[in-house]
């Protein structure tokens, strides 16, 4: 009787383990879940909204002309997949009430995008800048990462 009820999950396992399709065929291969039709379109609505609503501050801060930097601050802006803001902003002051509850909103928009498409990032810590200064008109953010600037437009 062991010996019957060995043979039959053997037999079991065996036809259970066996295909009709060979493992090279590409499509029995799993395919990635970012090539989803649904997963592609729903992504990329999500991307143009992002650049809808960075436009949207952009326009904002280029009606203004940077002359004097003490008349302008800035923020962080946005989010790394590891944390973090993904960069900082620069914006003249007399402006902040219209730009920081936008700002407010792409952070929080590109968290959940990080989230929903579960994405990656190099992990670098983006430092804020240590000074803004004016250059033909624009605001400028020096210091943080490496050192470079950054112009705003």
């Amino acid at each position: 009787m062991k010996n019957l009820l060995i043979i039959i999950i053997s037999f079991l396992t065996v036809v259970s383990c066996s295909s009709t399709k060979k493992l090279s065929d590409p499509e029995t291969l799993p395919k990635d879940i970012s090539f989803k039709p649904e997963n592609n379109v729903s992504q990329i609505e999500d991307r143009e909204n992002l650049k809808q609503l960075i436009g949207e501050i952009d326009s904002l801060i280029s009606t203004e002309v940077c002359n004097d930097p003490t008349e302008w601050t800035f923020t962080a802006i946005g989010a790394k997949p590891c944390g973090g803001p993904s960069s900082y902003l620069a914006y003249p002051k007399k402006l902040a009430e219209e730009i920081l509850p936008k700002v407010t909103q792409f952070t929080a928009m590109q968290d959940a995008i990080n989230k929903k498409y579960h994405l990656m990032s190099d992990c670098a810590v983006v430092l804020p800048p240590s000074e803004i200064i004016c250059e033909n008109g624009k605001a400028v953010l020096t210091g943080g990462r490496l050192d470079k600037k950054e112009e705003v437009e």
